[in-house]
């Protein structure tokens, strides 16, 4: 339920005015979700804030036609404003969690911010764009809670004892650690598992070489899995905790141990030791059973992956040849290999290729139907055939030139799927693939982490002989029309 109070950050607490405090007007949502005003000639950022509002505010950077703010108090809330559910997300006392970005808005707004910035940023680079279809979501509007089934914490010291052991999320644009008691985004049950190799290491003093803790759950199965990192191992107390952890009631049913010493932006380190139970974890999506690595990347919010892979087969037609670009470990590859296309999936992570293969044997595919190239995409498609449908699916960072130009002006496919992480990099590669003779047929969002900025979307993209094809009944069936 909305409200209406007036909210005050800890900022406002000081019962100063500086000479950079000013009150603005919230007028818009930047493409990472914060909040836009624009005083001057300037646009300023400002976290935690709803288009509408009326906000004081702290000056913290200011750049050449951009500044960004701290909010001190809302003036004047939007009426889409609601209490956030977690306790970490803006406590009245120390940092506020990261994880999420957008608890203050209510859900429902939350989507139509998202669908609106999706279509401002698509218009911009592509002005005879259609406008999104409504997004799609996998959550009820009323309960769009625990949906990640992927879990990961980091751990730290709270003081100079080591054995003093502090789990949680990084705060809100820093690298300091939120000890956290509850995060209600995360399935239940992968935070019982966390909440307990915590609470094992805590009691074995552990803590020395722990950085962090990953905990993938099933939504379509019953297994859970438990990657421990360290920096190092052969520590007798962490081996005492994950024995503990084993015989506890909140036991994974698997457990592994993965050694990254470096103090990148990695998770996973190279070396992953098995500890207990079966090597990789079963996820069925669609019909088909996935075999997933402890390190291999699979998708988060499972039930929102089952959405873009209906999306992705609904819009290939029947009897197609599909090239599958970043093809991960066979998300759309291996249902439409299933379902009776070929496939040849391209993916450049070895260990994502050799769950695939896996996947493909256990639900029983021919190899010739469904094909896994260990390959960096832009050096297979050197020697690509043509296919009747590429889908692509690249990284948040989206695609370099050469690989579009592979794609729509030499394979040239007649339809091409682009499935999104990124709305930026999304706009920006339509603008280049429209040169090459390709109409955007249809765009349809999907949510796959509410209470954050994040967009997911589909895109239909049709060279211009078979326009009227690609936006017809089967899109239309489809909810992509």
């Amino acid at each position: 339920m909305a409200t209406t109070h007036t909210t005050i950050t800890k900022k406002a607490t000081r019962n100063t005015k500086t000479t950079d405090d000013l009150v603005v007007e919230i007028d818009a949502i930047g493409a990472s979700g914060e909040g836009l005003a624009r005083v001057g000639r300037r646009r300023v950022s400002v976290p935690l804030t709803i288009p509408g509002e009326r906000v004081r505010v702290q000056l913290e950077r200011a750049h050449e036609g951009h500044a960004a703010a701290t909010l001190i108090e809302v003036l004047r809330p939007s009426p889409h404003r609601v209490s956030a559910r977690c306790a970490h997300f803006a406590p009245g006392a120390g940092p506020a969690c990261g994880g999420c970005s957008w608890q203050h808005i209510a859900y429902p707004e939350q989507l139509r911010l998202k669908t609106d910035l999706l279509l401002r940023l698509i218009r911009s680079a592509v002005p005879d764009a259609p406008a999104p279809r409504p997004m799609l979501v996998a959550t009820s509007l009323d309960n769009p809670w625990q949906y990640r089934h992927k879990v990961h914490f980091v751990f730290g010291a709270v003081d100079r004892r080591q054995h003093d052991l502090a789990m949680g999320h990084y705060a809100r644009g820093s690298r300091r650690i939120v000890a956290i008691s509850e995060c209600p985004v995360h399935d239940d049950r992968g935070n019982a598992i966390a909440f307990a190799v915590r609470d094992a290491c805590r009691a074995a003093r552990a803590g020395r070489t722990l950085k962090s803790v990953a905990v993938r759950v099933g939504s379509g199965t019953s297994e859970t899995m438990a990657t421990l990192v360290v920096t190092e191992t052969g520590e007798k107390p962490l081996r005492a905790a994950t024995k503990a952890l084993l015989s506890g009631d909140a036991a994974p049913t698997s457990l592994h141990l993965n050694v990254h010493p470096k103090g990148d932006a990695f998770i996973f380190g190279r070396e992953t030791r098995q500890l207990a139970g079966p090597a990789r974890m079963r996820e069925d999506v669609e019909g088909i059973s996935f075999l997933i690595s402890s390190t291999a990347f699979f998708q988060t919010n499972v039930r929102a992956a089952a959405l873009l892979v209906q999306l992705v087969l609904d819009a290939v037609p029947d009897h197609a040849t599909v090239l599958d670009l970043y093809a991960g470990a066979g998300l759309f590859a291996l249902p439409l290999a299933h379902r009776g296309h070929r496939v040849v999936a391209i993916e450049e992570n070895r260990a994502a290729v050799a769950d695939g293969i896996a996947s493909r044997d256990l639900n029983r595919i021919p190899e010739d139907r469904c094909r896994f190239i260990a390959a960096p995409v832009e050096r297979a498609l050197v020697n690509a055939r043509g296919a009747d449908v590429v889908v692509l699916d690249p990284p948040r960072e989206g695609c370099e030139r050469p690989v579009l130009k592979a794609i729509f002006s030499t394979i040239a496919p007649p339809l091409a799927l682009y499935v999104s992480c990124n709305p930026e990099a999304l706009a920006r590669d339509l603008a280049i693939i429209t040169t090459h003779g390709y109409t955007v047929a249809a765009i349809q969002p999907v949510d796959m982490f509410p209470h954050t900025a994040h967009i997911e979307a589909v895109v239909v993209l049709a060279s211009e002989g078979i326009r009227k094809q690609a936006s017809g009944s089967r899109h239309q069936e489809a909810g992509m029309g």
